[in-house]
């Protein structure tokens, strides 16, 4: 019997998926429970298993196409089976129409006529694709759908804002009677066809426009003397290798410390509502991890309950599967508190912007040697500067001021806090 292959959903807030890769061709075998394709969500990469055994009869939606959730994507059954003609064409709610509903509209007014034209308009355009197309003020009715039967995904709203954006810009060309001279643009005013966006850099261009538009940020720098820390990791760098097969990084210890702050200031890491304040039970602590073409954060959660070496292990395994695009969607959701750091990159200091729905982010410098006066004396000291991100509606100056004073504490005399 042939079974429909469709594009689950994979989180909460998944209206839509793209099939970034097919794994199995047509025609070839596949066990149930085998990688049939992979899917692009808004936050992470997902291989999608096969849910029966059979061969891969047909596939649907070709690589690089936005898919609602639900749609059918492929079908899988025994060599010879027959896919009929309304299995072959999928078609989204309210498009259906059979013949006999079709022969029945010949009588009714045009105006009702269009009225449905205009309401199977409306279901067949994905949530996001109207969304977008409110906000960028478009005309949904002059809209071509390139989705299965003829949906209005988002790809379709972009490409006309870029055309309306591309129409609004041009600069008129004079009439042939004026004969005014040709304006030659100077050499640096060469346009050039723009670089099309990622869907992970679409996505987190969105998410960083959304927290510095909606959330009041403030910032704090502290200076972090570094030098009991420093011998801290050499002293446990060996332990650790030997335990684990792993290094101790600068950034598993920070997270231990974040965690142990995090507990002492829950305010820090609660979430601004509209209904109210959050106050979270669980510190999940994010490690904001650089990729080829962005940004992803997966998050060690409950890191308050966990020691060192299980820290190392999850850090660098949740590090490494976010560089081969493996993460879970449960990985990279529920943080409550983030942790960026640019020290590998000989950076003093920046500010990062607040991971949304969190409250605050943690921005860590690189550890240099510089002069340091230490009360008595100007002498050689490794030092470390951290900046807090606050969201100012729900974390009080007073309040980040005493969290990251704290988490000084913790870094400065690190030995009796990491055991």
């Amino acid at each position: 019997m042939v079974k429909k292959v469709i594009m689950p959903k994979l989180g909460l807030t998944m209206e839509e998926g793209v099939v970034n890769k097919w794994l199995v061709k047509e025609g070839e075998r596949v066990e149930k429970g085998d990688a049939l394709f992979e899917v692009a969500t808004d936050k992470v990469n997902m291989e999608v298993e096969s849910p029966a055994a059979g061969v891969l009869l047909k596939i649907v939606v070709e690589e690089g196409k936005t898919v609602p959730i639900t749609e059918t994507v492929a079908y899988i059954g025994e060599p010879g089976e027959i896919i009929t003609e309304t299995q072959e064409v999928p078609v989204s709610r309210g498009e259906k129409k059979t013949e006999t509903a079709a022969v029945k509209e010949e009588g009714k007014p045009e105006t009702g006529r269009v009225k449905e034209e205009m309401e199977d308009l409306r279901v067949r355009v994905s949530p996001l694709a109207r969304r977008l197309v409110k906000e960028y003020n478009l005309d949904l009715s002059a809209l071509k759908g390139t989705g299965p039967g003829g949906r209005i995904v988002r790809e379709d709203v972009e490409a006309a804002r870029q055309k309306a954006t591309t129409i609004k810009t041009e600069i008129p060309q004079p009439a042939p009677e004026e004969k005014k001279a040709p304006i030659v643009p100077p050499v640096s005013a060469t346009v050039r066809e723009p670089i099309p966006l990622t869907r992970m850099r679409r996505i987190i261009a969105e998410r960083m426009l959304e927290s510095t538009r909606n959330k009041p940020h403030f910032f704090l720098q502290q200076e972090v003397w570094a030098d009991e820390l420093v011998r801290l990791r050499e002293k446990l760098l060996p332990v650790i290798e030997k335990k684990t097969g792993l290094r101790l990084s600068y950034n598993d210890i920070m997270v231990k410390m974040v965690a142990r702050s995090l507990e002492e200031f829950p305010i820090v890491n609660a979430y601004f509502l509209d209904s109210g304040i959050q106050m979270n039970t669980q510190v999940n602590v994010g490690i904001a991890v650089a990729l080829d073409d962005g940004l992803i954060v997966p998050h060690v959660k409950n890191a308050n309950q966990k020691g060192l070496v299980q820290l190392v292990k999850e850090t660098n395994d949740l590090s490494r599967r976010a560089r081969e695009g493996k993460l879970l969607p449960e990985e990279i959701k529920g943080g409550t508190f983030t942790i960026s750091n640019l020290g590998m990159y000989g950076i003093d200091s920046f500010s990062a912007v607040i991971n949304h729905p969190e409250s605050a982010i943690l921005a860590c410098g690189a550890i240099k040697k510089k002069p340091f006066f230490n009360g008595e004396a100007i002498v050689p000291a490794n030092l470390m500067i951290l900046t807090l991100s606050g969201d100012h509606r729900i974390v009080d100056g007073a309040v980040a001021a005493k969290f990251i004073q704290f988490l000084k504490s913790l870094l400065e005399e690190p030995w009796g806090s990491i055991i």
